[in-house]
């Protein structure tokens, strides 16, 4: 079954994100996956805790491919720069 990851973010360093996105892009592309969308939040539909202003979703053939790709040697250390060049909440959801 199909999974997507799910990210929301705030960039809290312009320059360290723009290091990682092409590296992350690339890293994404080897593992199979690929981004279905990535910009920012439009609109705060529901819920006590509003979103950070990006969203992501990248596509996977399989869950077992996104987490592959998220706990991957190649991944880590882009993983690592991330976590301090963005504020972000990530999750898999799987579809039939």
């Amino acid at each position: 079954m199909t999974a997507y990851v799910h990210i929301n973010l705030r960039v809290v360093d312009p320059a360290k994100q723009a290091l990682i996105s092409p590296r992350f892009q690339a890293a994404l592309e080897k593992a199979g996956g690929r981004i279905v969308h990535f910009g920012p939040v439009l609109d705060h539909l529901e819920g006590d805790v509003p979103p950070l202003p990006l969203a992501g979703i990248f596509e996977f053939r399989t869950l077992e491919d996104a987490r592959a790709f998220y706990h991957s040697a190649e991944y880590a250390p882009i993983k690592a720069e991330r976590l301090t060049a963005q504020e972000a909440r990530m999750f898999i959801v799987e579809c039939a």
